[in-house]
């Protein structure tokens, strides 16, 4: 909302503040003050002066020169205007000054000039080259040329500035942004309230008279239809409204504020609603059907359709709320009225109407038909319920005084009965919870300067909430907050805890902490992607989705963010492309992020959605490639690389506690080369999968070396982390030597080294430690798809030295496995 200090000053004494110092306080208060705008006119340099004398061209018959007095000295210019006079107050633009250029409204800058052959200086002016024409347009009718303004100086004033002199450059307007829950700070007086808190200066009210015992209107009745759409509805008759222009201090009070000057009636009630809150309106009665009048609130029929005041026709919903008469539409409730009963210039019967419709039902009414105006930006935030009397009382009290209009008439619902709730607020639990000993009296004050009715004996007081308040002050720490936030934070002095504690990590965020430890080890660097994605990515991807599990976004920015995305990888592969695309060909990352599914139908206490934490990783090309020490020479990137990579983050999350880990070949991913894929496997349940970007999908995304790509599910392996560090009892390091055994296997084609692993592991043979695959041969002594396999066995016993006779029994047991459930044959 824009704040006219001008018109603030009307309710509250700010002499002595500067703007900024205003802003400041209210922006530190909660009221956040986004920019100051001084309102002043389109000229400058500009005086009040009196024709002193006026004589004839000497080379011209149209022109006068024309000698003026501007209190310092006396000037001689050149003029054409016919309606100049001799002793007229006229408005004197001096050398240097800006004015408005008439044929195109644009400003310049005046000069001096000769004009046939005579040198003038200065410019006497009209309305059109001040920029006032709009301000004053019955001036603008009444004089076509020179603007006299004796009406507005007088000969005390003369050399002073115009602008000064007409009030124009001493209005400073503030653009506030009040937050959802504080309706009262969209109002003139609810600003003015929050100011005489803030520097404790005296807040002063118009006074507003009552209409109610005037004659009663039978001919117009009021009935509610859908009472928790409308609460209260009251309209006043004004009869005889005389077709007079705005004054100019109520335009330039609605203008200042944002709002356009229309007419006396509309004006009038646009400055009820900026000066109290509370939007109105205003029917033409004339326009009214003759006979008795039924005045109905209620919901909208579907499909049925309106034309409101901008000429558009909006087709309504269930959620839209009309304001009938005798069952015909006249207005949006509370958001914009209808061309039907609209006010004209020349309107002279009224009916003036203010309501109570509750935030929650007039948002839904705006939204179903897309409009947002100040009046339904007021009620969505919380008009005073109680208060709508009183402003449609104000509004009749200006236009009797500026229309000479009669009220003849109230015509209401049931007004609302005010529930005033009244809250305990303990002394000594303001100075706990601030930190800070406020005087009493102090507190008292700022309560009482906010609307607040104190009851101040002994150390809990009592306090009654104003009714512009009951939405957002409800507990005795929302009292408290008002004390602090008009006393000052900057107040509280700065303390630290007496005893700092460490913030504690549970067991999940440690678990995170430990994966990015390993990764970045590992010489991963972590990015960090949007959780949207779109088909063109997935497509080119070769990505599959769960269409049953798919979750769309409606009303999506960008083709490029249409879905929640269920795998890291295409946002990684994107990265990649873009890396690249950039000329930085060598590219190792990995993301920790969130996938999403669609697992049950959205419900008030649930989403429907399943949020799973995933890692992916991506590695492509050599990261230490140009490194300044030739023979320090890096791994190949290739599948074995990734997964090393995936086995060493396991083993360093888990150590000795790490389940039984295996690879199994994977097929089913398009995604993925279909030689060069597998999955993830904990106790033989999938945890994951990783392999090399299809050549094809590499071709689409126009990459120029191999990429592989691994995807974990963080939420399976982090279930089996805490049940690892459940163990019942520490592994304890033997103190006895370890021995080992190599054997060499010759397995025929289709026997893969998973097989083998499991085999051995299957014995559980409790000296056996590890078992490591050492070298593979491959050549024309061996049969067609075979290859010979040695691998180390290491052995340990907890309990002693092994002697030889434990350590062959224990190979040959393996030895015989291995023959039995495999086609292999021992070296």
């Amino acid at each position: 909302m824009k704040i006219s200090l001008e018109w603030l000053s009307q309710y509250v004494d700010i002499k002595g503040l500067s703007p900024e110092a205003i802003a400041d306080a209210l922006t530190r208060s909660g009221l956040e003050v986004e920019a100051i705008d001084k309102v002043g006119a389109a000229f400058n340099n500009v005086v009040v002066a009196k024709c002193i004398k006026l004589e004839a061209h000497p080379n011209a018959d149209k022109l006068r020169l024309a000698t003026v007095d501007i209190g310092t000295e006396q000037i001689r210019v050149v003029c054409g205007a016919k309606n100049l006079a001799e002793g007229m107050l006229i408005a004197f633009a001096k050398d240097g000054a800006q004015v408005i250029n008439r044929k195109d409204g644009t400003p310049f800058t005046l000069g001096k000039a000769n004009i046939r052959g005579v040198d003038s200086v200065g410019m006497v002016c009209s309305l059109d080259e001040l920029g006032l024409q709009d301000l004053y347009p019955k001036e603008q009718e009444a004089h076509s040329g020179i603007w006299p303004i004796q009406d507005y100086a007088n000969e005390s004033q003369l050399g002073e500035d115009l602008a000064v002199v007409l009030g124009l450059d001493s209005d400073r307007v503030l653009h506030t942004a009040p937050t959802a829950n504080r309706g009262d700070q969209m109002s003139m007086i609810g600003v003015a309230r929050e100011v005489a808190a803030l520097f404790d200066r005296k807040l002063t009210l118009p006074e507003i008279p009552k209409y109610e015992a005037k004659a009663k209107q039978p001919s117009i009745k009021i009935e509610l239809k859908d009472p928790d759409v409308c609460a209260y509805y009251g309209g006043l008759m004004l009869d005889n409204s005389k077709a007079v222009a705005s004054p100019e201090w109520l335009k330039r009070r609605v203008e200042a504020a944002g709002t356009r000057s229309i007419n006396v009636i509309v004006d009038v009630t646009n400055y009820v609603m900026l000066e109290m809150g509370q939007p109105l309106h205003a029917f033409d009665r004339d326009k009214f059907e003759a006979g008795e009048i039924l005045i109905s609130v209620r919901r909208a029929v579907a499909d049925e359709r309106f034309t409101t005041l901008d000429d558009t026709e909006h087709k309504l919903t269930a959620d839209s709320v009309l304001i009938t008469l005798n069952d015909k539409p006249v207005a949006l409730a509370g958001v914009m009225g209808g061309q039907n009963t609209q006010i004209s210039d020349d309107s002279k019967n009224l009916l003036l109407e203010a309501a109570y419709f509750p935030p929650a039902s007039n948002r839904k009414n705006a939204k179903s038909v897309g409009i947002r105006t100040e009046s339904s930006a007021r009620f969505e935030r919380g008009v005073d319920r109680y208060n709508t009397q009183q402003a449609l009382f104000r509004a009749a009290q200006l236009m009797e005084e500026l229309t000479g209009a009669t009220p003849t008439g109230l015509t209401q619902s049931e007004p609302l009965k005010p529930e005033l709730p009244t809250l305990a607020l303990r002394l000594a639990r303001i100075e706990q919870v601030i930190g800070l000993s406020i005087p009493k009296e102090r507190v008292q004050s700022i309560l009482e300067k906010l609307g607040f009715l104190v009851n101040a004996q002994a150390d809990t007081w009592q306090v009654t909430v104003p009714s512009w308040r009951l939405d957002d002050v409800t507990r005795e720490i929302d009292l408290i907050e008002e004390v602090i936030r008009i006393y000052g934070y900057d107040e509280v002095p700065y303390t630290l805890p007496k005893k700092a504690q460490p913030v504690p990590f549970s067991l999940r965020q440690d678990f995170i902490d430990r994966v990015q430890e390993c990764l970045h080890a590992s010489g991963c660097l972590q990015v960090m992607t949007s959780s949207l994605i779109g088909h063109q990515l997935l497509e080119k991807t070769g990505f599959s989705l769960d269409q049953k599990q798919l979750i769309t976004v409606l009303n999506s920015h960008s083709a490029d963010h249409t879905l929640m995305r269920q795998s890291l990888a295409p946002s990684l592969l994107e990265v990649a492309r873009h890396n690249q695309a950039q000329g930085i060909s060598d590219v190792w990352i990995y993301e920790l992020g969130k996938t999403y599914f669609k697992v049950a139908k959205p419900g008030f206490k649930q989403t429907g959605v399943s949020e799973k934490l995933n890692l992916g990783i991506l590695l492509c090309g050599q990261p230490q490639q140009g490194q300044w020490n030739p023979s320090v020479k890096t791994d190949k990137t290739d599948f074995y690389l990734l997964k090393g990579t995936v086995e060493n983050l396991l083993h360093r999350l888990f150590g000795k506690f790490l389940p039984v880990l295996s690879f199994s070949p994977e097929t089913e991913l398009n995604h993925l080369h279909p030689g060069k894929a597998a999955q993830i496997l904990l106790e033989g349940k999938p945890v994951g999968v990783f392999g090399e970007l299809h050549p094809l999908k590499q071709s689409a995304l126009k990459l120029r070396q191999p990429v592989y790509v691994a995807e974990l599910n963080l939420e399976l392996i982090f279930k089996r982390y805490k049940q690892a560090l459940q163990a019942p009892e520490p592994v304890q390091l033997s103190p006895y030597p370890a021995v080992d055994r190599d054997m060499a296997l010759l397995a025929k084609a289709g026997v893969t080294h998973q097989q083998i692993l499991e085999t051995v592991r299957g014995l559980q043979n409790p000296l056996l430690q590890s078992v490591t695959l050492f070298d593979e041969y491959k050549g024309d002594k061996l049969p067609e798809g075979a290859r010979s396999l040695a691998y180390r066995m290491t052995f340990q016993s907890n309990e002693g030295t092994l002697s030889d006779q434990q350590i062959e029994a224990a190979v040959n047991a393996i030895k015989a496995k291995l023959s039995e459930k495999l086609p292999v044959e021992l070296r």
